[in-house]
């Protein structure tokens, strides 16, 4: 396609420049290059001898415009051209691959004496260099959503290598030809390139989540296989980079990285076909950071790997579509690496639980290898798992590292979805993962390798709240193996503890407790109870709603009587509202009174929802519940001004199960986030008349996961599961 556009343009360029004094068209930018996509500006100069030229632009440049191309033009004499090459990089850079579209010839060649006459005069290597880090500075480890143009791993690379070889030709030295692996890699970006213009309309570059399976089908491919060829040459481009400009590993290189350097990429003596690297070679490049990265990646491509670790093959250039993932497995391993380093150098507790362990070398083979088992099918855990011990076997590790390594890898995925998915005040929960991990070791092992984990994944698999979770759930997993529980862990009280606290509400509160499920005290504190005595004491129509500012986040408490729809009311208020639900807990009163306390943010900042809101919401709840307001339109308001991304969304999926610890009916959602997404749900658990005692709410950028906890007893008797799993996602399709 870029050939076809370039070409194109070049003939209808032709007879637009009027005869009579000499001068030419010249295309530049990607024009001259010949990497015209089809919402790409068009750059042109129009060189003259320094006459008066304007007739002539004017003539050149007016059907472009009405063409409504995007246009940046220039008119300049072969010594303005020059100076202005003199004074800026780009425009040298720009000159450097400029192409004769049509007029003199000899005018063109006199640009191109001047260009050299520069070029000589201006090393290319130190800007280009400072480019590719600027650009590695942005994105670390590469991207999944990855600008084809300028991000790294893209054309402004190839442009660079480009650059600098044309520089030496012009200067009359010696220059390769263009290698054969970037002609490859510049023709897979410009095609998603090309794809991606066509497919929004516009001149946008950057491969985002929504926009995958589109541009894919529209090159006639399969969306997976679309994503794994731009990721391998992103990473090709990279490699090369590193090959033709080694300094640009430099600025962030540490004494280790260096040393690694030394031994590693220098061919030394220890490394050799007949000789493959050794545990200690391998931690050596683990702990180099980038150099080491690069010292493996050319280890790989020697093949002196192969024995080693031949599973690198499968995931090395493996794609992550989920858009919650920033980056493609491979870099997504080397970042967790480099997390899991930040966690162990904490001066906090996470820092000194590393301390304690004392095994930075298998942590960070642990962060490694967590993920080693994608692409080979099935559980990649369990998958993994299998590849560790045979990894452990071929490095001559000891049975207990191999033991420990094993273990983590098979349980990577156990402190996450249990933290953001089950109930962690509920001592079953505990004493069920407790007892799968089997020691306090691996326990610690799996905190510390959750949270590096978390981390390199992208942003909205880590933030306070989430963070909270996974310490309650370890904590609590701790004191089952005699650590004592810091008074930091949310939940659990007593009567005798609640009641000795109430004052003269005593009575009072010892009718609500009477009132409550048997399980109502178990994940709250005394505070949070009699918080609740004071909302219902002092409910006053439809509804009573108050707020409690805590770390690391807002709960609001709910009380009114128990009527047709009152949870789908209150979420679709809260939608409307801009308050986003992380977790609800749900209790009914025997009197048929609601008691529902929700943690909660800002949708649009993630942070405290301002003050003066709430007066607003508890106006909408109470008319929302007297039938006095269409909740749903005010939910369908903020959808429209607010709207979601366009693309192909996921297929919603709701899966039933039982808790093996608890007995609760679980359902789990998982859809694309929309606002209103979670008072459709509770609407249609509702109208089945199910007990929703728990709801966790776990949203990935652009997508969630929902879990709601039913308790066990008569209204889940001979529920139609396939029915409520219809219902649920004809509600939540978009």
């Amino acid at each position: 396609m870029c050939v076809a556009l370039t070409s194109s343009l070049d003939r209808a360029l032709s007879p637009l420049l009027a005869r009579g004094a000499p001068m030419s068209v010249v295309a530049l930018g990607g024009y001259g290059r010949g990497e015209l996509s089809p919402y790409s500006d068009v750059d042109l100069m129009l060189l003259h001898e320094g006459r008066d030229a304007s007739a002539a632009a004017s003539e050149l440049f007016r059907p472009l415009w009405d063409a409504k191309l995007r246009l940046g033009h220039s008119v300049r004499t072969v010594r303005e051209a020059s100076d202005a090459a003199r004074e800026r990089f780009d425009t040298q850079t720009t000159l450097l691959t400029s192409r004769l579209v049509t007029g003199s010839e000899e005018l063109f060649d006199r640009l191109m004496e001047a260009v050299t006459k520069v070029t000589k005069a201006r090393p290319l290597r130190r800007h280009l260099v400072d480019a590719e880090r600027n650009r590695r500075s942005e994105a670390p480890y590469p991207l999944m959503s990855v600008d084809i143009k300028t991000g790294r791993g893209g054309l402004r690379s190839l442009q660079g290598f480009e650059w600098e070889r044309r520089r030496q030709e012009l200067i009359g030295r010696f220059s390769t030809q263009h290698q054969e692996e970037e002609d490859q890699v510049r023709e897979v970006l410009l095609q998603v390139r090309n794809a991606l213009h066509v497919m929004t309309g516009r001149a946008h570059d950057v491969f985002s989540p929504e926009l995958r399976e589109p541009v894919a089908r529209w090159l006639g491919r399969d969306t997976f296989e679309t994503a794994e060829g731009l990721v391998a040459a992103m990473q090709s481009i990279d490699r090369i980079a590193e090959r033709k400009w080694p300094e640009v590993l430099e600025p962030r290189a540490a004494p280790a990285a260096r040393r690694a350097w030394s031994r590693i990429a220098g061919a030394p003596q220890s490394i050799r076909p007949d000789s493959p690297p050794t545990i200690d070679d391998i931690d050596r490049l683990l702990e180099a950071g980038d150099r080491g990265r690069a010292a493996f990646d050319s280890l790989w491509e020697q093949g002196q790997l192969a024995d080693v670790l031949p599973e690198w093959g499968v995931v090395a250039a493996l794609p992550q579509l989920e858009p919650f993932h920033q980056h493609p497995v491979a870099a997504h391993l080397w970042r967790t690496v480099s997390e899991m380093e930040t966690v162990l150098g904490d001066d906090g507790p996470l820092g000194r639980i590393g301390l304690e362990l004392n095994r930075p070398r298998q942590l960070r083979l642990a962060a490694f290898l967590h993920d080693i088992g994608k692409g080979h099918g099935g559980s990649h855990a369990t998958v993994g798992a299998e590849i560790v011990a045979a990894f452990a076997e071929r490095m001559g590790l000891d049975a207990e590292t191999t033991d420990l390594l094993v273990n983590a890898v098979r349980h990577h995925l156990l402190l996450p979805l249990t933290a953001t998915r089950r109930d962690l005040a509920d001592p079953a929960v505990i004493d069920e993962v407790a007892s799968e991990v089997g020691s306090l070791q691996l326990l610690q092992v799996l905190y510390l390798l959750t949270v590096a984990d978390s981390r390199a994944t992208g942003p909205s698999m880590w933030n306070n709240w989430k963070a909270s979770l996974l310490k309650t759930l370890f904590l609590r997993c701790a004191a089952t193996f005699g650590v004592e529980e810091p008074a930091v862990a949310m939940g659990g009280t007593t009567r005798q503890e609640v009641l000795a606290r109430s004052g003269e509400a005593a009575d009072a509160m010892s009718a609500h407790l009477d009132a409550m499920p048997a399980d109502y005290l178990r994940s709250l504190t005394v505070d949070e109870a009699l918080w609740h005595l004071e909302l219902i004491q002092g409910l006053v129509g439809t509804s009573n709603l108050a707020v409690r500012i805590g770390a690391p986040i807002e709960t609001v408490g709910v009380v009114g009587p128990n009527i047709p729809g009152f949870r789908r009311i209150v979420g679709a208020v809260f939608a409307a509202n801009g308050v986003d639900v992380l977790e609800a807990r749900m209790f009914g009163r025997s009197d048929g009174l609601v008691v529902d306390s929700f943690r909660i943010r800002d949708d649009r900042t993630g942070g405290v929802v301002p003050g003066e809101r709430w007066d607003r919401v508890r106006t909408d709840l109470g008319a929302g519940l007297r039938g006095e307001l269409d909740t749903d339109d005010r939910v369908a308001l903020r959808a429209a001004a607010y709207p979601t991304a366009d693309g192909s969304r996921p297929k919603p999926s709701v899966n039933v199960s039982t808790d093996t610890a608890t007995g609760d009916l679980v359902v789990v959602v998982k859809c694309s986030d929309r606002i209103g997404r979670l008072a459709d749900i509770l609407g249609v658990l509702e109208a089945f008349g199910l007990e929703i005692r728990l709801a966790k709410l776990d949203s990935r950028e652009g997508e969630v996961i929902d879990t709601f906890h039913v308790g066990p007893g008569p209204t889940t008797a001979g529920l139609d599961l396939t029915e409520l799993g219809l219902q649920i996602a004809d509600n939540v399709t978009p």
